[in-house]
């Protein structure tokens, strides 16, 4: 896939390296501490460790407005280091700001990513069926009706579900609004199949890609309330978070050359640094969730709020741009 060469590109940059290696290290580590040992001393300093690695990374997103990475030097980082903790006490209300800025920006791209993740998996799938000449048409066919059942009976399964456990009505409704822009998009697989003489066969896979994740955002953000020993889970809510970190890292550098070209104010290593700020502030704010420093009723909040803006932003990204690509992709070219 095109953004394992983006990580490629990352591995270029040593100390944007350094800062995404420590923080999935620190955050496995809180994890561990936290589920499995229960030792809250050790997950303080831990949340302690993570916090100060946001507060060194906003200051290094700031200075990378002026000067590129390559340039800070080993002397600029230093002072950086020990002036950390210092200038995140001296403009608390404005990091404060600057870190919800970042928490809902986290929401739009994770939204994004996320369809993207299941549109490029989905077509590579159906590409490299397309490229078996003499199997294509049974092996597409079957793929299309195949995935299109099953999407359909599980989304019909799972709304059942939560209208029968009695589970927010906001949940059930996202799914049947899934459900309905999965049946806008088929209407427009068929049109594009009775002008043009040309199957969309991806459309089946993207559905069911695209349920599973929905899915995947609901229990995620409600596994504390779902599970009575949530912890298997939390490890299995790690691995996928940390694979859509990574995959929106390596889609970043993948796009380096087109990044310079289009945004020539702003540098690559600025937006890399935000995208990483971004995963950490939060990952900052589920850590005080997690240690209760944040009232039950707050994170309750927090959590409609987050499932409301991700499943409208994706069921958007599904619907436009989902039409778009039925019409603008050519089976076999990627």
């Amino acid at each position: 896939m095109r953004f394992i060469s983006g990580l490629k590109n990352l591995s270029k940059k040593p100390i944007l390296l350094i800062i995404v290696t420590l923080f999935i290290i620190l955050w496995f580590l809180f994890i561990l501490s936290h589920v499995i040992f229960l030792n809250d001393r050790f997950s303080l300093i831990l949340a302690f460790i993570i916090g100060y690695l946001a507060g060194f990374t906003f200051i290094l997103l700031a200075l990378s407005i002026f000067i590129s990475l390559e340039k800070m030097g080993k002397f600029l980082i230093s002072i950086v280091v020990i002036l950390t903790i210092p200038i995140i006490f001296t403009f608390p209300i404005f990091i404060f700001r600057f870190y919800v800025f970042c928490f809902l920006t986290n929401l739009v791209l994770t939204a994004f990513f996320a369809f993207k993740f299941c549109m490029d998996t989905s077509k590579g799938i159906d590409d490299y069926l397309y490229k078996k000449k003499s199997s294509r048409k049974f092996t597409r066919t079957l793929e299309f009706i195949l995935l299109l059942f099953l999407s359909l009976w599980l989304g019909l399964v799972i709304i059942r579900f939560f209208k029968n456990s009695g589970i927010h009505s906001e949940v059930q409704n996202a799914f049947i609004t899934l459900l309905w822009i999965d049946i806008i998009l088929l209407l427009f697989v068929f049109l594009r199949l009775l002008f043009a003489k040309k199957l969309a066969a991806y459309i089946s896979i993207f559905y069911l890609l695209t349920l599973l994740y929905m899915l995947f955002i609901i229990v995620d953000l409600w596994a504390e309330f779902l599970f009575l020993d949530p912890s298997s889970y939390d490890f299995f809510s790690f691995f996928i978070d940390l694979l859509l970190f990574i995959y929106i890292i390596g889609s970043i550098f993948d796009r380096v050359e087109y990044l310079k070209e289009k945004i020539k104010i702003i540098r690559v290593d600025t937006i890399a640094l935000f995208i990483i700020l971004m995963r950490l502030v939060v990952q900052v704010i589920r850590i005080q969730q997690d240690l209760g420093f944040v009232p039950i009723v707050d994170v309750v909040n927090s959590l409609i709020f987050q499932v409301r803006v991700i499943l409208f932003l994706f069921s958007i990204f599904a619907l436009l741009i989902g039409l778009y690509t039925i019409f603008a992709h050519k089976e076999g070219r990627g």
